[in-house]
């Protein structure tokens, strides 16, 4: 078990360095739509996912199924009602009624394959007038986890940094006469980001020195355990041998109570392995 949960961690970071990388190389909002399109699909299970970046009264959101991604641009009206709430509350929120599931899709949203069962919704404020909305609409073999949620994260930090970016430098190009203040709004930001990939790298470096300690306590666990396993073994190979020497009074009489009573010793030595690995991985993995 804890193998196969390596190999999962190893694939989602692979997938999120992969998703990181096609971002940074995104100029245009068009450009990181098709990197949303692309890849989100690979870092998490959805039906439907809505990312809302906003700095002061202007927003930009991108909507995604797993086969397509739609592109908005303008002002609060574009948001759905639980998504205002998101803003105004700060409060993140998992809904699990289907009447208020359905209420809160729009009518001209992306087609969906079956009604979604689950919503999950999250606010991140990263200054006082700028920052980003998620909802992740869940269900019919696309459901999204709680582990899910540190994954969801890093990809929304990489993603405000981009959009931020991507605002900054439009802004940059519209206007000549707030060249300064753009700098410095573009200083204080990259100071923002910097801190942003510090916390994604520190965060990757860690899960990676997780896989690692848990694949060598694993090896140490096998190891340490084989002696126990081996030794009824052997003497069961042992009596296996035995049985062709002996008449059939003797293998019945001698031979089949031993062969009982080492098969039930064998088995008592892998429960005791399984337990092991139990207690000393499992806690681990939560």
């Amino acid at each position: 078990m804890s193998t196969t949960l390596a190999f999962k961690y190893r694939i989602i970071y692979e997938s999120l360095s992969r998703f990181s990388s096609a971002l940074s190389r995104s100029t245009t909002l068009a450009e990181v739509k098709q990197c949303l399109q692309g890849q989100v699909k690979y870092l998490f299970d959805y039906q439907l996912v809505r990312f809302c970046f906003y700095q002061q009264a202007y927003y930009i959101i991108y909507s995604l199924v797993p086969t397509q991604c739609a592109l908005e641009c303008g002002s609060e009206v574009l948001l759905w009602a639980h998504e205002r709430e998101l803003k105004d509350k700060d409060m993140p929120i998992i809904i699990d009624d289907q009447t208020l599931i359905v209420n809160s899709l729009s009518q001209d949203m992306l087609p969906l394959a079956g009604t979604p069962t689950q919503l999950w919704g999250w606010h991140m404020g990263f200054t006082a007038q700028s920052g980003m909305m998620v909802s992740v609409y869940s269900g019919n073999g696309r459901q999204f986890q709680p582990t899910d949620v540190p994954i969801l994260k890093i990809a929304l930090e990489n993603l405000y940094a981009k959009l931020l970016t991507i605002r900054l430098i439009d802004e940059l190009g519209n206007s000549k006469q707030a060249v300064e203040q753009a700098l410095l709004g573009l200083q204080e930001q990259s100071a923002i980001i910097a801190r942003l990939v510090a916390t994604q790298e520190d965060i990757i470096r860690k899960r990676t020195r997780e896989l690692e300690t848990k694949n060598t306590r694993l090896l140490h666990l096998s190891r340490q355990h084989a002696h126990t396993i081996r030794e009824p073994l052997s003497r069961i190979l042992s009596l296996a041998f035995l049985m062709e020497e002996l008449s059939a009074d003797e293998v019945i009489n001698e031979i089949i109570p031993l062969l009982v009573m080492t098969s039930n010793e064998l088995d008592g030595a892998l429960q005791q392995v399984i337990q092991s690995i139990d207690t000393d991985l499992i806690p681990g993995d939560e």
